[in-house]
């Protein structure tokens, strides 16, 4: 319980200029955030992506969810694939989704795939190529060598 607490306030405090919004959140979760711990972001980003127990703020839940994901959570990963593919706090990018649904899956979240599988039949063929090329960086960069290898 502790180290969840000490998790999710060093996240609160590394993201302290943008979440100017989230002032009235506890000391303990600001100081969590400061250590800039991609889970705690991520757990942050769901927070004002659903607006559990806040407004609910898309755009933050996105820089959270990036932040988490370039940091290589595959659920960060996932949540951010899909605020692109709806156009929720980012401009609707279906070759971002793509290319972060990728990263999600080869971070193993199945659900990634799924998402991979739906655009690839619906994306013009040149789009689809730029989505494959994206996602390729993406894995390279984002995915953990624990999980690829």
């Amino acid at each position: 319980m502790r180290n969840r607490t000490v998790l999710i306030a060093s996240c609160v405090v590394a993201l302290a200029p943008a979440l100017a919004a989230a002032a009235s959140l506890p000391p303990r979760v600001q100081q969590a955030l400061a250590g800039g711990d991609m889970h705690a972001e991520e757990r942050l980003g769901a927070i004002y992506d659903q607006g559990r127990g806040v407004a609910p703020d898309p755009a933050l839940a996105a820089r959270l969810y990036r932040d988490a994901a370039r940091r290589g959570s595959g659920a960060a990963q996932l949540n951010l694939a899909k605020l692109y593919l709806k156009g929720r706090g980012v401009q609707a990018d279906p070759v971002a989704a793509y290319a972060w649904a990728d990263a999600a899956a080869a971070n193993g979240e199945s659900a990634g795939q799924r998402i991979i599988d739906a655009l690839a039949k619906s994306m013009p063929r040149a789009q689809l190529a730029r989505a494959q090329s994206l996602a390729q960086r993406y894995v390279e960069l984002y995915v953990s060598t624990s999980i690829t290898g």
